[in-house]
């Protein structure tokens, strides 16, 4: 046994920095795509829970959970947050309950507008950070993908066409 001599092998420096290149080349293709797809599941999620708020605002209003008389201010401009209350931007309205539409578990801010007969919901927005009746424009595709890229993103559902 002692007359048996092992040889080790190992990677050669080139060899190593060839893998290291190959995994770089990869890595430059890869991380891009990846983000776009973080951005467009962003997009979608926010798009999503205005929806949601849409929807819950149309069944409120419809069901007449809004005001004690069941009455809705029209061409008014409703917000609110995780505690489902919307709240209307003209004095002496009654706020509007989402509560039993969005569920227990809603959570962000949003803002629904409702329409010249204060029969139904125009469009709703929603997001993850505080929104102001000053900023009930309803939004287009392109616009929410400019503010998914920005510090306060928001939905919108239904989307306004682009122009």
């Amino acid at each position: 046994m002692r007359g048996i001599k092992m040889k080790l092998k190992g990677f050669t420096l080139i060899e190593v920095i060839v893998v290291i290149a190959i995994i770089a080349i990869l890595a430059a293709f890869l991380v891009p795509n990846m983000l776009g797809y973080v951005w467009r599941s962003r997009m979608s999620r926010m798009n999503s829970n205005a929806r949601s708020v849409y929807e819950g605002a149309q069944l409120a209003i419809t069901d007449k959970n809004c005001g004690k008389l069941g009455t809705i201010a029209p061409d008014c401009v409703y917000t609110g947050s995780s505690d489902c209350i919307g709240h209307p931007d003209i004095n002496g309205v009654e706020d509007c309950s989402l509560r039993d539409y969005l569920g227990e578990n809603f959570k962000g801010y949003f803002l629904f507008v409702t329409n010249s007969e204060g029969s139904g919901c125009v469009y709703a927005l929603w997001s993850e950070y505080p929104i102001a009746s000053s900023d009930s424009d309803q939004l287009t595709m392109e616009k929410v993908k400019e503010l998914a890229q920005t510090s306060k993103p928001k939905g919108c559902h239904p989307l306004k066409a682009s122009s």
